[in-house]
């Protein structure tokens, strides 16, 4: 199975100037996520999603709420064709371990090689800073690589690539994946 892991925020949709995504309202596509994730879907890969939610920590928004934004971003992003396979979020304070849960810790990328019997170790994670390209390195994957979607000075000196947008990210990793 072909298998592209992405963060959400800031990746696929635009990181609102309160960088926490708790209306519908602030949901906003980059312009190219459509393509990008149609992209994916023309060369035989799913998408699972890993994102932290710290507004709900913040008590900006509950896990009920959030999962209702984030039906809308599914609905929105559907046009792709992409098969979404899960969404792994952490937003639970009260999670005994959520350090290893939340990004940089590798728990829900490994949860998801378990839950899709992946092997972690050939799977690529995108997502728009350092916390992500950790989680990746942290989980073993084959590589992070960011995007400087949600603010072009960012950089990271162990992401695998660096790429302006997620379209460029997503054709690394079609190029790049064996399987």
């Amino acid at each position: 199975m072909k298998v592209a892991l992405l963060d959400r925020d800031g990746t696929v949709i635009v990181d609102p100037p309160d960088l926490r995504v708790d209306k519908v309202e602030k949901i906003e596509l980059f312009d190219d996520s459509i393509t990008a994730l149609k992209y994916l879907a023309d060369n035989g890969f799913s998408v699972i999603y890993i994102t932290n939610q710290a507004g709900i920590e913040e008590g900006r928004i509950t896990e009920e709420q959030f999962w209702q934004i984030h039906e809308e971003v599914l609905r929105r992003l559907s046009e792709s064709g992409v098969n979404v396979l899960k969404t792994y979020m952490n937003g639970e304070a009260k999670r005994p371990d959520n350090s290893e849960w939340r990004k940089p810790g590798p728990k829900m990328l490994l949860q998801a090689a378990e839950d899709f019997n992946l092997d972690i170790s050939k799977l690529y994670y995108v997502g728009d800073n350092q916390s992500d390209i950790n989680a990746a390195i942290n989980a073993g994957c084959k590589g992070g690589i960011l995007v400087k979607t949600a603010n072009e000075n960012v950089e990271s000196p162990n992401a695998i690539y660096t790429a302006p947008k997620l379209l460029d990210a997503v054709q690394y990793i079609v190029e790049n994946t064996e399987y």
